[in-house]
Parts: structure tokens; C-alpha cells; sequence
């Protein structure tokens, strides 16, 4: 399906009637939205934004939450931009070795160290399958601290993606200089450290696990958090808050419209961009109740007591809307209803905007 192409011609008719009413609309959606919200027993965080009006509505928009794999964003962004400046070309091949394997989402962990995909297999891996070892290689090739100094860049303060996800599994699991603290006292310390001192726990960190096969990587993490992660969540929730990549719903907003309207590394790298954020497959993503003839390009993660989704919804060639819907601090049990809660806020904003001329 042919990408539709934000027209940036379009002219914005400004009137105080129609201002006003479309005020009141925005205000009954939003009503309506956080209804929807209250059947999850969570934090909301909500940045909707009609990119042609300009129209918004905010909930929490400029609080910080957990990432998950939304933070592939970012790493996907930097790594065209090295593309486009001739650092990496999509055509470089890098070696898998055991360095880069982790666990969770991903096909990878399950192939042999030595096989050398491209930097273009693994960016499509990294955003369609949302493989977790393939963000991994991408990002070690790149440079850990390339994606936040690039965010810093974008004007975006509050978004901090600096921890690679093997890394974050393994301080959990007892690896690295926090280990002999509990999970909240290596977050109080974590919370307090330069972005100096953190770098250097996460190179101690993956150099103390350099030996650490992947099989017994999985099968340490489930003799401690069960084959499922079950015996996970009440610290998890601690965790995510301090030991994820974190960023606020309106800035991933900017990140998402930026791509759209061609405005970060290049025209092509955007568009190429676009196509990947449209491919992903996820059942835990926002468009699952959305038509399959609705483009939707988005990036969706989870962790036991987070579930995030940023995407643009295509409601017409002459009409896009960002939409970020996170929640954190999600109680037990609530997992399914937030996922639910998640798909009919994009299903409601789809027909809210797809009756207003763009």
C-alpha cells in the first residue's frame, strides 16, 4: 500500500465560531477517553494531536513513563541519521555474537553467533519483530550515547534513552557494580548518578556477563522470574520506573510528526521510516479494532506494569493523527483491559477525526 504523503499545502481556515465548537468536541473527547481509561487500574499518560489543525488533547502528556520498546524509536532515527552522513550504509553487515544476545521479544536469540546480518535486516527486525537483540547490535554499532545526544538535538529534555535492554535484564537478574542491593536501593542509586557514572555500570555490567551464553542467560532470568516472568511484577513496577529508557507521551508525539512531515535526517530516511513503522505486527499494539485499509505507522512495548503506543494514524492523505497512549503503574491482572483500554481510544480518536474536514 502506497504511503499517503502529508500535504503540507494544505491551508488552515481559522474562524472563532467553528474554534469554539471544535473546543467543546475536543473537550466531550476527551471526557469520553478518560472514561474509557478509568476500566485500568493505572496511570494514564495521553498525547493526541490532529497534525493538519493542529488540535490536541493532553493527559499527563509531560509526565516521564517507562518506554519498553518504544525506545527503538529513537535508535532507529540515529541510525539513519548515520546512514544518510555515511557512518553505516544499510548494505554493512555486523556479527552476531554473544555480546549482543537478550532475551524477551525477537528471533535472533535463537540463532547462531557468527551469522552477519545487515544494518537494513536488522532495522526491520528491530521495528517489525521488535527484536530485542537486534536494537542491541544496531545500538552498540551506533554508539549507546549517539540516540540521547540526537534527542537532545530534537529539543526533547525529558527523553532519555541510554539503556540497551540486555543490560537492563541483567542488572535485574544480579549482574554489574548494583548487584548486591535490592531493587529499590539500586534505583535510589541509579537515580542519583551522573550520565558518566551510569555509562560505566553498564560497560562493567556487559563486561561481567561477556561469557554468559544465551541459554543460560534465559534459563538464570527464569529460575529467578519464572518461565514467564511471573514472579516479576511487584518488582518490576519498581524497576521500569528507574531502569528503563524513559521520555513523556507529547515528546514521542514530536518524534512521530517530525517523521511525517519529513522534518529529521532526511525527506528519504522518513519516508523509509514511515514504510518500517507501518509493517509492525504486534498484538499488543493500539490498531488492532482500526481497519486493516487504515495505515497506521507506530512502534507499541510492554513490561509487566507498562504498556506503551505511539503511532500515526492515517485517517486521510490530508489528514494524520499522533497518538501516544501509555500506561504505567499497571496493577496486576490489568494487563488484557489495558490493551483493550489502548485500542478503543484509537479506534474513538479514528472516528472522532474521520468526520472533521481536514
Amino acid at each position: 500500500m502506497p504511503l499517503m504523503v502529508l500535504d503540507l499545502t494544505a491551508k488552515k481556515k481559522a474562524t472563532k465560531t467553528p474554534a469554539i465548537a471544535e473546543s467543546s468536541d475536543l473537550t466531550r473527547l476527551k471526557s469520553e477517553l478518560l472514561k474509557m481509561a478509568k476500566d485500568v487500574k493505572g496511570h494514564l499518560g495521553l498525547f493526541i494531536k490532529h497534525v493538519e489543525s493542529g488540535r490536541e488533547i493532553a493527559v499527563d502528556a509531560d509526565k516521564t513513563f517507562p518506554l519498553a520498546s518504544v525506545f527503538k524509536l529513537g535508535v532507529m532515527v540515529e541510525t539513519f541519521r548515520q546512514i544518510e552522513e555515511g557512518s553505516i550504509s544499510l548494505e554493512e553487515r555486523i556479527e552476531l555474537e554473544p555480546r549482543h544476545y537478550c532475551i524477551g521479544e525477537g528471533v535472533m536469540q535463537y540463532l547462531s553467533p557468527g551469522l552477519k546480518p545487515t544494518v537494513g535486516d536488522l532495522l526491520s527486525l528491530m521495528i517489525i519483530a521488535t527484536d530485542n537483540t537486534a536494537s542491541e547490535m544496531l545500538w552498540k554499532r551506533i554508539g549507546i550515547q549517539r540516540v540521547n545526544m540526537l534527542m537532545r538535538e530534537l529539543g526533547l529534555a525529558k527523553t532519555s534513552i541510554y539503556i540497551p535492554y540486555r543490560e537492563s535484564f541483567l542488572m535485574s537478574m544480579g549482574y554489574g557494580p548494583l548487584k548486591d542491593r535490592t531493587i529499590p536501593e539500586a534505583a535510589r542509586a541509579w537515580s542519583g548518578m551522573s550520565d558518566v557514572e551510569r555509562m560505566k555500570t553498564l560497560n562493567e555490567t556487559e563486561r561481567e556477563s561477556a561469557g554468559l551464553s544465551i541459554e543460560d542467560f534465559r534459563n538464570r532470568y527464569a529460575s529467578i522470574y519464572g518461565v514467564r516472568a511471573e514472579k516479576k511484577f511487584k518488582t518490576q513496577r519498581v524497576y521500569d520506573e528507574v531502569f528503563d529508557n524513559l521520555s513523556t507521551p507529547r515528546e514521542i508525539g514530536i518524534i512521530l510528526e517530525k517523521i511525517l512531515k519529513n522534518e529529521v535526517v532526511s525527506p528519504q530516511a522518513c519516508q523509509a521510516m514511515l514504510k518500517l513503522l507501518m509493517r509492525q505486527k504486534d498484538p499488543t499494539s493500539m490498531s488492532y479494532l482500526l481497519s486493516p485499509d487504515t495505515p497506521v505507522a507506530l512502534k507499541s512495548g510492554w513490561t509487566a506494569a507498562s504498556l506503551t503506543n505511539a503511532g500515526i494514524i492515517f485517517i486521510s492523505a490530508k489528514s494524520h493523527v499522533i497518538l501516544c497512549t501509555f500506561f504505567n503503574k499497571v496493577e496486576e491482572g490489568h494487563f488484557e483491559k489495558t490493551l483493550d483500554v489502548e485500542a478503543r481510544i484509537a479506534r474513538t480518536v479514528y472516528d472522532y477525526f474521520s468526520r472533521i474536514r481536514p
